[in-house]
This record gives structure tokens, C-alpha cells and sequence, in this order.
């Protein structure tokens, strides 16, 4: 049981205690405290709470005890399903500050292999460039006709190297399948 503040006991609730948990959860809890619009959103929230909630609640006592027994399973329920989460989705658990670093990093995926793309076909077209030889638009021209086969290339070689590893790993699934059928 929780103990009590001014004779009144707080209610407690094990999917809220979950909930709250989260590192996620609580630094959103935390900044929406420190936040000035956050602090007038709870006192007015307190305010209205103690004008109009709080002298109804006696009333509400009664009804409670026939309905509190089916809160009790729901809080349950939610608790377990949280806890089942928790193990499909480990990265509720990570502290906020992770999951912000794991997420920017997905996000600038692209734009970091871009510009990885882009510093190797300017280092490849300078080499061609100066093997070449010479000034002007001819060996311009014939820097990036080169860098383009290079390139191509390149990225030619890339998925065949994917799709000989693909027909490996499918011939050794057919050889495990027909393993499997022939005993």
C-alpha cells in the first residue's frame, strides 16, 4: 500500500510505474517540468483538479470499491503486456541520449553515403585527370568518360559480389532442403 500524504493515499498503478520507467518517458517528464508553458500547464492543471475533482471524489468512493477489482486486472494486463514489449523491443530501455544518436545516424544515412560517394568519384576523377595528362576540354572530356567506366566498374563488381554471395546462400538452402526431404 502507498503510504499516505495529509490522510489521503495516492493511487498507484504498475503500467504508470512502467511506463514512467522508460528513460525516454522520464526525460520528457523532466523537461516538461522545467518548461515555463509546462509549470502553467501543471498548476492549472492542479487548479482545476482541486476545484472541481477533488470535492467530488467522496462521492466517487463508493462506486470505486465495485469497479476498483477490474482497474486492478487492467493495470495487470497493461503491466504484463508492457513487460512483453520490453522483451520484443529492448530499445525502450536505452537512455534517451542513445536513441538520439542511434536515430540521427539513421536518418543522414543517405546524405553520409552521398557525400562518401561524392569524395570517391572527385578523388577517382582528379587520378584520371592527371593521368591524362595535359589542359582543357579534351582531357576534361576524356577524365570523365574514364571515371565514369571506373565507377561503373566498381559498382559492377559490388553486385556481382551481392549476387554470387545470394546464389551461394541459395544453393546451401536448396542442399539443406533436399537434405531434409531425402531422410
Amino acid at each position: 500500500m502507498a503510504p499516505q500524504v495529509n490522510g489521503e493515499v495516492p493511487p498507484s498503478s504498475a503500467t504508470l510505474s512502467h511506463i514512467t520507467g522508460y528513460p525516454v518517458v522520464t526525460d520528457g517528464i523532466a523537461y516538461f517540468k522545467s518548461n515555463p508553458y509546462g509549470q502553467r500547464s501543471i498548476e492549472l492543471g492542479d487548479s482545476a483538479y482541486q476545484t472541481f475533482a477533488k470535492p467530488v471524489l467522496p462521492y466517487l468512493d463508493r462506486p470505486y470499491q465495485y469497479v476498483s477489482p477490474y482497474f486492478k486486472k487492467a493495470d495487470t494486463m497493461g503491466d504484463d503486456a508492457l513487460t512483453k514489449i520490453d522483451e520484443r523491443i529492448p530499445a525502450l530501455k536505452k537512455p534517451t541520449e542513445e536513441l538520439v544518436s542511434d536515430g540521427k545516424a539513421i536518418i543522414f544515412f543517405p546524405v553520409r553515403k552521398g557525400l562518401e560517394t561524392k569524395g570517391y568519384v572527385v578523388d577517382v576523377y582528379n587520378s584520371e585527370y592527371k593521368k591524362v595528362g595535359g589542359d582543357g576540354l579534351v582531357t576534361s572530356g576524356k577524365a570523365l568518360i574514364s571515371t565514369g567506366l571506373v565507377v561503373t566498374s566498381v559498382a559492377l563488381t559490388w553486385v556481382g559480389d551481392i549476387l554470387r554471395a545470394s546464389k551461394v546462400h541459395t544453393k546451401e538452402k536448396t542442399g539443406e532442403i533436399s537434405h531434409q526431404v531425402n531422410n
